[in-house]
């Protein structure tokens, strides 16, 4: 009987090292350095970016902001017209756009690495830039649309959830 009474607690201490070992791993925070930005210039984006500004930081990272155009449908004829000029004035004033919201945010510049647009389909191009810059985290804000409005206007911000290569913080605004 004393023979077990000794080997009780050896075993107790050896599964709680192995458990303070196992919760010590899954409660590293991970690293932080690089967090994507899609900004629509909706209120909702604009304070997204601010949370995004508080989390970049707590961790000591870089902001990447990154305005998607969407691609307008044009008519046949547009093949035999090249919209090119239109589209580099497109990009222009949303680069403009984008940096008056950088300053009205007053967030500091060394804290953002990077102002990018880019035309193309808002969730194939948000996922695109988090895998190109190897973003840690994309921080996105969801309009909330529910029912109808949600199935035709469709959610921008549950694609990105659904196709991204990181972590996506999703910030509903009410």
């Amino acid at each position: 009987m004393k023979d077990t009474m000794k080997l009780k607690p050896k075993k107790a201490v050896k599964v709680s090292k192995a458990v303070k070992h196992a919760s010590a791993a899954v409660l590293t925070p991970p690293a932080i350095k690089s967090i994507l930005v899609p900004i629509d210039f909706s209120s909702h984006s604009k304070k997204s970016l601010v949370y995004a500004a508080s989390m970049a930081k707590a961790f000591k990272g870089k902001l990447t902001l990154l305005h998607v155009v969407e691609p307008v449908p044009a008519p046949d004829f547009s093949k035999a017209f090249p919209l090119a000029i239109e589209n580099e004035q497109i990009i222009l004033a949303a680069r403009s756009q984008l940096q008056r919201t950088l300053e009205e945010s007053r967030i500091p510049r060394g804290m953002v690495d990077e102002l990018v647009v880019v035309f193309g389909r808002s969730f194939d191009e948000i996922t695109t830039m988090a895998h190109r810059r190897k973003a840690d985290l994309i921080i996105i804000s969801t309009h909330g649309y529910t029912g109808l409005k949600h199935v035709l206007l469709g959610s921008t911000t549950e694609r990105v959830v659904r196709h991204a290569s990181c972590p996506v913080l999703v910030l509903r605004q009410s």
